[in-house]
């Protein structure tokens, strides 16, 4: 049960991080500035993402609102049946449905793209595509569900040599 209440406190802690993080560059960003923080490596800015992912479909906006409910869907389906629930799944699991409700909120709320406001890299050298709180931990859910996957795959495996 603890694990169900800390999954569920990440969530809605991320997700919080997520919308409040918009909110304040859409109220005081202008489309397209770049502000620096850390020299210019690190900037603040705004872009409406009407894509998805590296912004990549521009004007696809609803097409990537029903895949993102589709999958968010899925998801949710995926962690109730899981049989076994250790502590990392359920984390990683409320982080990667936290992001996908940032996104998802972004393309109903009636803003012309999902917002996206960090931006790392160098102009002359290479500058990652901008992106927001909830895709950070979309990654860093699929990385932790990933590792629990290799991790739950191995202890498995040694079961099945110890029993044979």
């Amino acid at each position: 049960m603890r694990k169900h209440i800390i999954a569920g406190i990440l969530l809605v802690a991320t997700l919080a991080l997520d919308l409040f993080t918009k909110y304040l560059v859409v109220s005081n960003v202008a489309l397209h500035e770049r502000i620096n923080l850390f020299g210019s490596f690190v900037q603040i800015t705004l872009i409406y993402n009407r894509g998805g992912l590296f912004g990549i479909l521009q004007g696809y906006q609803t097409y990537f609102l029903i895949i993102s409910i589709v999958v968010l869907a899925l998801l949710v389906l995926f962690y109730v049946l899981e049989k076994e629930k250790q502590p990392l799944f359920c984390y990683s699991m409320a982080l990667i449905v936290s992001g996908a409700l940032g996104n998802i909120f972004d393309r109903i709320s009636g803003r012309p793209g999902v917002v996206d406001f960090v931006y790392i890299g160098n102009d002359n050298v290479f500058r990652w595509p901008a992106f927001n709180v909830a895709d950070s931990v979309i990654v860093i859910g699929a990385v932790i569900l990933l590792i629990e996957f290799i991790r739950q795959e191995k202890k498995r495996r040694v079961t099945e040599n110890e029993n044979q």
